[in-house]
């Protein structure tokens, strides 16, 4: 009877040491991804892909927070999570993680320029503030201000872009132009090729300086294109310049349709440049006045409209909430940003001279009066309201926009 149980007993034996036993679910680790392709927007999340620095490549999925900056190529994202691995890759999703940013995004000269900020006198947050706004150096932004910037609906203002580009456009044509002075060489088709010449180099040397991020590039790749067109005296800035300048980004990096600040940059673009003729003729009329204040301010309140609906269905379907004081925000803050970027650049030419710290006293107190503004109008009771709608409201949106548009707006025009 034992002889015949024998061989029972080693079967279970051996089972028992080769076959697999059933692995224990997998505790949630701290792990780092470092980013190497553009994100991929999912219903809730963004999908990044990853190299994971313990080994492997991983999806990571990232839950969209309104407060939080997400990530880009080459930085690395610290998160405690579980990895599910299959043959090739693995996948993770996170809801809170911390972003650090990768070091190859601070070039030399902007280390170099952003100190000379701090020989001109500014520290702290205005420091940063100034250093984001000039310079595309967000590093020391702190992530309160960050917070409030996002809450009040100022996030654009701290990401180098149209409104950083657009300032440095107007200070350009006015210096080369001598503010409209030198328009006989203006008009002159040689003189007018010579100046765009001058401008789209300067333009895109000014987007090599700010790291080249995708933000600028899209803003002065459209600014190019503006250019161009008036070399040729062509019709200037259209809806056919806005979709060139989408169609030559999308040839380098077809990535880039699925990121969330194209999807923006581009809907606010071209919602301005739609609604704004419109826009302006339903507000009252503002010819007649002597005043150059007003109209500045009722210019501020159109934009600011036009952008809104452009890229309001896009906020709610990402972020999940709108601002609802965007129009005070843009009131207060586009002017200060009008005047603070040429003041921060002004203050990284001098640096610390006795002239650059005088001007960067200036500097100081335009950054502190701008942190503060949107600190104040993120404390406002309701400064956010909650959205979340699905895809196919968002196509409605846009559909019943453009239906607007054509058979009311356009009757205006």
């Amino acid at each position: 009877m034992v002889l015949l149980l024998l061989p029972l007993v080693v079967a279970i034996v051996l089972l028992d040491r080769f076959y697999p036993k059933p692995q224990p679910p997998q505790e949630a680790q701290k792990y780092g991804f470092v980013i190497i392709g553009a994100p991929k927007a999912t219903a809730k999340c963004e999908r990044f892909e990853t190299r994971c620095l313990n080994g492997g490549k991983v999806f990571l999925y990232l839950l969209r927070d309104s407060t939080k900056t997400l990530p880009t190529y080459g930085d690395t994202v610290v998160a405690k999570t579980q990895i599910e691995w299959n043959r090739q890759y693995g996948r993770a999703f996170a809801a809170k993680y911390l972003v650090l940013p990768a070091m190859e995004h601070k070039t030399p000269l902007q280390m170099r320029l952003y100190e000379r900020l701090a020989a001109a006198g500014l520290s702290g947050d205005e420091l940063a503030t100034v250093g984001a706004l000039t310079l595309g150096y967000k590093d020391d932004i702190d992530p309160e201000v960050k917070r409030h910037f996002q809450a009040s609906g100022a996030a654009h203002v701290l990401a180098v872009s149209g409104l950083h580009t657009g300032i440095i456009y107007a200070l350009l044509v006015g210096l080369l132009t001598l503010g409209g002075r030198v328009r006989p060489m203006h008009e002159n088709k040689w003189g007018r090729r010579a100046i765009s010449a001058v401008i789209i180099a300067v333009m895109w040397g000014y987007a090599w300086l700010t790291g080249m991020t995708p933000s600028v590039v899209r803003a002065v790749l459209m600014v190019s294109l503006f250019e161009v067109g008036r070399m040729f005296y062509r019709q200037s800035f259209s809806l056919n310049t806005i979709a060139a300048a989408a169609v030559l980004i999308l040839l380098v990096r077809p990535s880039d349709l699925w990121s969330v600040s194209f999807q923006l940059s581009f809907a606010a673009t071209a919602a301005i440049v739609l609604l704004i003729g419109s826009l302006s003729k339903s507000l009252p009329h503002q010819e007649k006045t002597k005043s150059r204040i007003l109209p500045y301010f009722v210019g501020i309140i159109i934009v600011s409209i036009a952008a809104q609906l452009g890229t309001l269905p896009i906020t709610m379907y990402y972020f999940h909430q709108v601002s609802t004081y965007f129009l005070l925000t843009n009131l207060i803050v586009l002017p200060l940003a009008t005047v603070l970027v040429p003041c921060g650049l002004l203050t990284i030419v001098l640096g610390g001279s006795w002239l650059g710290i005088q001007i960067g006293k200036v500097t100081w107190v335009l950054s502190w009066a701008m942190n503060h503004s949107v600190g104040w109008i993120e404390r406002l009771p309701g400064s956010t309201v909650c959205a979340n709608i699905n895809g196919w409201m968002v196509l409605l949106y846009y559909v019943l926009l453009l239906l607007f548009w054509l058979f009311a707006f356009k009757k205006t025009n």
